[in-house]
């Protein structure tokens, strides 16, 4: 699976992590046989400097470098009769010496130690390295580098073995390298994997064949060459601090930044764990295979077989029930849409029907008040005519009373205009 994974197992059992994945190294144990006894008295003391983490010029960063964090210790009387109440000041043995140290170097980030190894080896058999101490490494999470060092040893009493040592760095592992073999994802097929980096805490990833298509640019869900598988992990990882590149054909190369990421030692590593596919395990037999008469050896085989067949089986149905469920959930959220929806339509063509209704009415209101306004300007009319009427015929019986009564006609008679005059 593009160089992810490979196999664990004689039965082809994929791993769940990659080959290639990188953890560094704490610094070695600066180690001193114990020579004794030590005797203390009032003002005797044994000390020393104790210096942690300081960065490794030798790793690819850039300067400058952290000098790392420096401890004064100091071994008295009185350290000694906390450790070692009924001893009188006096440390007799390595592991009394040991406690003591540890006592004095307390959070320093570095403590002492003793050894046991198996006798003989790769047997079960654990025995102490007599006379053995060692000042070991603990660290100071807040630094990046991973050294130990100790130096500027002095003492009253003898320094029970103890002296100054070289530093110590711890070695930084943050790049690996995947070999890449095509491979394709296919339908329903999703591949998960968790990213670590250093001591941070895992981060999970996944992609499925809608996810490699349109990145790559296929229709088959292929990743087919080391660029493929270059470009598909930038995307899904897309952190600024790590570089993902192919260095061949068949590999990439996958590394923290180092001007981003200056961790050394055991704060350093990277890797890739918790990978799995989900329609894994496949099942290697035919159950129309299983026959334990002719093959009794294969029984816990056949077992495993039934059982991977049944968790599928039972997975598969589960997936049917809520397929299930989820299309009967569709379907009555249709159905109660449809109703909705026939009520919503419902109510617009009541409202329509209501509008166009008392737009009719508005209508013919206007039609009858145009109508009595016909009818009042016709009746107006006529009373005007029948005045005009009155009028006229009023002149007229003048005239003939003029006439009849033997009145002289004025001139203007002979213009129209008729005046009676006495």
């Amino acid at each position: 699976m593009g160089g992810l994974r490979f196999p664990f197992a004689p039965d082809g059992t994929m791993s769940s992590y990659s080959v290639g994945n990188k953890s560094g190294f704490s610094p070695s144990d600066v180690k001193f046989m114990f020579n004794g006894p030590l005797a203390f008295g009032v003002g005797d003391e044994i000390s020393f400097d104790v210096t942690i983490d300081a960065d490794n010029p030798a790793d690819p960063i850039s300067p400058p470098y952290h000098p790392g964090e420096t401890t004064h210790i100091v071994i008295d009387r009185a350290t000694v009769d906390a450790v070692l109440p009924s001893a009188i000041g006096v440390i007799s043995t390595y592991k009394e010496y040991a406690a003591v140290l540890s006592r004095a170097l307390s959070g320093s980030g570095a403590t002492a130690a003793v050894y046991r190894v198996y006798d003989p080896p790769w047997s079960e058999n654990i025995v102490d390295v007599p006379d053995q101490i060692g000042i070991a490494y603990v660290g100071n999470p807040s630094l990046h580098g991973s050294s130990l060092q100790i130096t500027g040893v002095t003492s009253t009493v003898g320094s029970g073995g103890l002296a100054n040592s070289a530093i110590q760095y711890g070695e930084r592992r943050s790049s690996m390298t995947l070999s890449i073999e095509p491979f394709r994802v296919y339908e329903e097929v999703v591949v998960n994997f968790d990213l670590r980096v250093g001591r941070e805490s895992s981060a999970s990833y996944s992609f499925d064949k809608d996810y490699v298509n349109p990145l790559l640019g296929v229709d088959d869900g292929l990743i087919a060459t080391s660029d493929d598988m270059a470009t598909l992990l930038n995307s899904l990882l897309a952190r600024p601090d790590i570089i993902i590149e192919a260095t061949s054909d068949n590999a990439i190369s996958v590394r923290t930044d180092p001007s981003i990421d200056r961790k050394s030692g055991q704060k350093s590593g990277i890797g890739f764990w918790g990978i799995n596919v989900n329609i894994e395990p496949i099942p290697k037999l035919n159950f129309l295979d299983i026959d334990i008469e002719q093959n009794p050896q294969k029984v816990t085989e056949y077992i495993q077989y039934i059982d991977v067949v049944s968790g599928k089986v039972a997975s598969g149905a589960a997936m049917l029930g809520a397929l299930q469920q989820r299309i009967d959930m569709q379907s009555e959220f249709a159905d109660r849409l449809m109703s909705s929806i026939s009520k919503g339509v419902g109510r617009l063509v009541d409202a329509d029907l209501d509008e166009a209704s008392t737009r009719l009415k508005a209508l013919q209101t206007q039609e009858q008040l145009t109508m009595q306004s016909l009818q009042i300007a016709n009746a107006n009319a006529e009373i005007l005519m029948q005045l005009f009427r009155a009028s006229a015929a009023s002149h007229s019986e003048k005239d003939r009373t003029c006439i009849g009564a033997g009145a002289a006609r004025p001139p203007e008679a002979a213009s129209g205009l008729v005046r009676c005059t006495a």
